[in-house]
Protein backbone atom coordinates (compact mmCIF):
# COMPACT_ATOMS: atom_id res chain seq x y z
CA UNK A 1 0.00 0.00 0.00
CA UNK A 2 3.30 2.55 0.54
CA UNK A 3 3.96 1.95 -3.32
CA UNK A 4 0.34 2.27 -4.46
CA UNK A 5 0.00 5.53 -2.13
CA UNK A 6 2.86 7.74 -3.64
CA UNK A 7 2.57 6.43 -7.10
CA UNK A 8 1.04 9.31 -8.12
CA UNK A 9 3.37 11.22 -7.44
CA UNK A 10 6.24 9.79 -8.37
CA UNK A 11 4.17 8.74 -11.94
CA UNK A 12 2.67 12.56 -12.31
CA UNK A 13 6.61 13.80 -12.56
CA UNK A 14 8.95 13.54 -14.65
CA UNK A 15 9.96 10.92 -16.39
CA UNK A 16 6.30 9.70 -16.33
CA UNK A 17 4.54 12.81 -16.49
CA UNK A 18 1.13 11.12 -16.76
CA UNK A 19 -1.98 12.66 -16.63
CA UNK A 20 -4.37 12.18 -13.35
CA UNK A 21 -6.67 9.82 -15.77
CA UNK A 22 -4.14 7.91 -16.87
CA UNK A 23 -2.68 7.42 -13.21
CA UNK A 24 -6.08 6.34 -12.09
CA UNK A 25 -6.74 4.16 -14.66
CA UNK A 26 -3.52 2.01 -13.82
CA UNK A 27 -5.09 1.28 -10.50
CA UNK A 28 -7.15 -1.32 -12.57
CA UNK A 29 -4.41 -4.04 -11.69
CA UNK A 30 -6.25 -4.00 -8.21
CA UNK A 31 -8.44 -6.19 -10.36
CA UNK A 32 -5.39 -8.90 -9.94
CA UNK A 33 -6.22 -9.44 -6.60
CA UNK A 34 -9.57 -10.32 -7.36
CA UNK A 35 -7.73 -13.98 -8.68
CA UNK A 36 -5.08 -14.05 -6.58
CA UNK A 37 -6.65 -14.40 -3.09
CA UNK A 38 -8.45 -17.50 -4.26
CA UNK A 39 -5.58 -18.73 -6.64
CA UNK A 40 -3.10 -18.47 -4.10
CA UNK A 41 -5.52 -20.87 -1.87
CA UNK A 42 -4.84 -23.50 -4.16
CA UNK A 43 -0.80 -23.71 -4.09
CA UNK A 44 -1.04 -23.10 0.04
CA UNK A 45 -2.58 -26.32 0.37
CA UNK A 46 -0.49 -28.43 -1.98
CA UNK A 47 2.93 -26.97 -1.19
CA UNK A 48 1.99 -24.69 2.21
CA UNK A 49 1.13 -21.65 3.41
CA UNK A 50 5.29 -20.60 3.59
CA UNK A 51 6.49 -21.10 0.27
CA UNK A 52 3.57 -19.24 -0.69
CA UNK A 53 4.58 -16.38 1.34
CA UNK A 54 8.08 -16.60 0.39
CA UNK A 55 6.70 -16.27 -3.72
CA UNK A 56 4.64 -13.60 -2.65
CA UNK A 57 7.36 -11.87 -1.39
CA UNK A 58 9.99 -12.00 -3.78
CA UNK A 59 7.43 -11.55 -6.58
CA UNK A 60 6.08 -7.93 -4.82
CA UNK A 61 10.09 -7.38 -4.53
CA UNK A 62 10.76 -8.07 -8.09
CA UNK A 63 7.82 -6.16 -9.01
CA UNK A 64 8.63 -2.51 -6.84
CA UNK A 65 12.24 -2.87 -8.91
CA UNK A 66 10.96 -2.52 -11.76
CA UNK A 67 8.74 0.11 -11.27
CA UNK A 68 11.68 2.43 -11.67
CA UNK A 69 12.17 1.17 -15.69
CA UNK A 70 10.63 4.05 -17.58
CA UNK A 71 8.10 1.96 -19.89
CA UNK A 72 4.40 1.77 -20.07
CA UNK A 73 4.55 -2.04 -20.76
CA UNK A 74 6.82 -2.71 -17.86
CA UNK A 75 4.87 -0.32 -15.32
CA UNK A 76 1.66 -2.11 -15.92
CA UNK A 77 3.34 -5.74 -15.64
CA UNK A 78 5.16 -4.39 -12.29
CA UNK A 79 2.00 -3.17 -11.12
CA UNK A 80 -0.30 -5.82 -11.73
CA UNK A 81 3.21 -8.47 -9.95
CA UNK A 82 3.32 -5.91 -6.89
CA UNK A 83 -0.76 -6.12 -6.43
CA UNK A 84 -0.45 -10.00 -7.40
CA UNK A 85 2.62 -10.67 -4.89
CA UNK A 86 0.55 -8.50 -2.12
CA UNK A 87 -2.06 -10.68 -2.16
CA UNK A 88 -0.51 -13.79 -2.62
CA UNK A 89 1.30 -12.93 0.66
CA UNK A 90 -2.10 -11.41 2.45
CA UNK A 91 -4.30 -14.47 1.62
CA UNK A 92 -1.62 -17.09 2.69
CA UNK A 93 -0.60 -15.28 5.96
CA UNK A 94 -4.32 -15.63 6.92
CA UNK A 95 -3.97 -19.12 5.95
CA UNK A 96 -1.40 -20.05 8.09
CA UNK A 97 -2.54 -18.16 11.14
CA UNK A 98 -6.28 -20.12 10.84
CA UNK A 99 -4.45 -23.41 10.29
CA UNK A 100 -2.54 -22.81 13.39
CA UNK A 101 -5.36 -22.10 15.71
CA UNK A 102 -7.53 -24.67 17.22
CA UNK A 103 -10.21 -21.70 18.93
CA UNK A 104 -9.85 -18.24 19.71
CA UNK A 105 -9.45 -17.21 15.63
CA UNK A 106 -11.77 -14.16 16.16
CA UNK A 107 -9.72 -12.83 18.19
CA UNK A 108 -6.28 -13.21 16.34
CA UNK A 109 -7.88 -12.53 13.17
CA UNK A 110 -8.86 -9.23 15.21
CA UNK A 111 -4.99 -8.46 16.06
CA UNK A 112 -3.88 -9.96 12.61
CA UNK A 113 -6.25 -7.11 10.52
CA UNK A 114 -5.20 -4.27 13.48
CA UNK A 115 -1.54 -4.84 12.61
CA UNK A 116 -2.42 -4.70 9.00
CA UNK A 117 -3.80 -1.80 8.98
CA UNK A 118 -0.87 -0.22 11.74
CA UNK A 119 1.75 -1.62 10.07
CA UNK A 120 0.01 -0.28 6.44
CA UNK A 121 -0.19 3.51 8.36
CA UNK A 122 3.37 3.25 9.90
CA UNK A 123 4.63 2.52 6.24
CA UNK A 124 2.51 4.87 4.06
CA UNK A 125 3.72 7.76 6.76
CA UNK A 126 7.53 6.59 6.75
CA UNK A 127 6.92 6.13 2.96
CA UNK A 128 5.70 10.02 2.53
CA UNK A 129 8.85 11.68 4.60
CA UNK A 130 11.19 9.49 2.65
CA UNK A 131 9.66 10.49 -0.78
CA UNK A 132 9.57 14.04 0.25
CA UNK A 133 13.33 13.83 1.08
CA UNK A 134 14.94 10.63 -1.75
CA UNK A 135 11.64 10.66 -4.20
CA UNK A 136 10.60 7.17 -5.10
CA UNK A 137 13.95 5.20 -4.30
CA UNK A 138 13.00 5.96 -1.01
CA UNK A 139 9.78 4.30 -1.13
CA UNK A 140 11.38 1.72 -2.45
CA UNK A 141 13.54 0.97 0.58
CA UNK A 142 10.48 1.20 2.71
CA UNK A 143 8.38 -1.13 0.73
CA UNK A 144 11.08 -3.50 0.08
CA UNK A 145 12.00 -3.66 3.73
CA UNK A 146 8.78 -4.15 4.88
CA UNK A 147 8.76 -7.13 2.48
CA UNK A 148 11.21 -8.82 4.48
CA UNK A 149 8.76 -9.50 7.37
CA UNK A 150 6.38 -11.84 5.03
CA UNK A 151 9.81 -13.37 3.26
CA UNK A 152 11.27 -14.27 7.44
CA UNK A 153 7.72 -15.62 8.33
CA UNK A 154 7.63 -17.50 5.50
CA UNK A 155 10.47 -19.05 5.08
CA UNK A 156 10.34 -20.09 8.63
CA UNK A 157 7.21 -21.45 7.92
CA UNK A 158 8.40 -23.69 4.98
CA UNK A 159 11.16 -24.71 6.70
CA UNK A 160 9.38 -25.99 9.45
CA UNK A 161 6.96 -27.86 7.06
CA UNK A 162 9.65 -29.62 5.43
CA UNK A 163 10.96 -30.84 8.80
CA UNK A 164 7.80 -32.33 9.78
CA UNK A 165 7.77 -33.98 6.37
CA UNK A 166 11.18 -35.35 6.49
CA UNK A 167 10.94 -36.04 10.13
CA UNK A 168 7.40 -38.27 9.32
CA UNK A 169 9.12 -40.02 6.32
CA UNK A 170 11.38 -41.00 8.06
CA UNK A 171 9.16 -42.26 11.05
CA UNK A 172 7.32 -44.60 8.40
CA UNK A 173 10.32 -45.80 6.85
CA UNK A 174 11.67 -47.02 9.95
CA UNK A 175 9.70 -50.52 10.67
CA UNK A 176 8.16 -51.33 14.46
CA UNK A 177 9.80 -54.09 15.99
CA UNK A 178 6.45 -56.19 16.07
CA UNK A 179 6.47 -56.65 12.48
CA UNK A 180 10.33 -57.40 11.88
CA UNK A 181 9.39 -60.10 14.77
CA UNK A 182 6.27 -61.35 13.30
CA UNK A 183 8.22 -61.38 9.89
CA UNK A 184 11.19 -63.74 11.26
CA UNK A 185 8.81 -65.79 13.17
CA UNK A 186 7.89 -66.31 16.88
CA UNK A 187 9.90 -65.81 19.58
CA UNK A 188 11.55 -68.94 21.44
CA UNK A 189 10.25 -70.02 24.49
CA UNK A 190 12.77 -71.07 27.56
CA UNK A 191 11.84 -74.07 26.39
CA UNK A 192 13.34 -74.28 23.37
CA UNK A 193 16.81 -75.48 22.23
CA UNK A 194 18.24 -71.85 21.73
CA UNK A 195 17.73 -71.51 25.19
CA UNK A 196 20.23 -74.36 26.27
Amino acid sequence: STAFTHSPLYLSEAPWSLSTGKITSLYLVYVAGLFMGPFAGKPSNRIGNGAVMVAGALLLAIALLFTVVVAMPVLIVSLIGLCAGFFAIHASALGALNRSLSGDRGKANALYTLFYYVGGAVGIALGGDLYSRFGWPGVLAVSLSMSLLPLAAGAVQWTDRIRAASSCSADSGAEPMTNRASRSGPLPSQDSPAFH
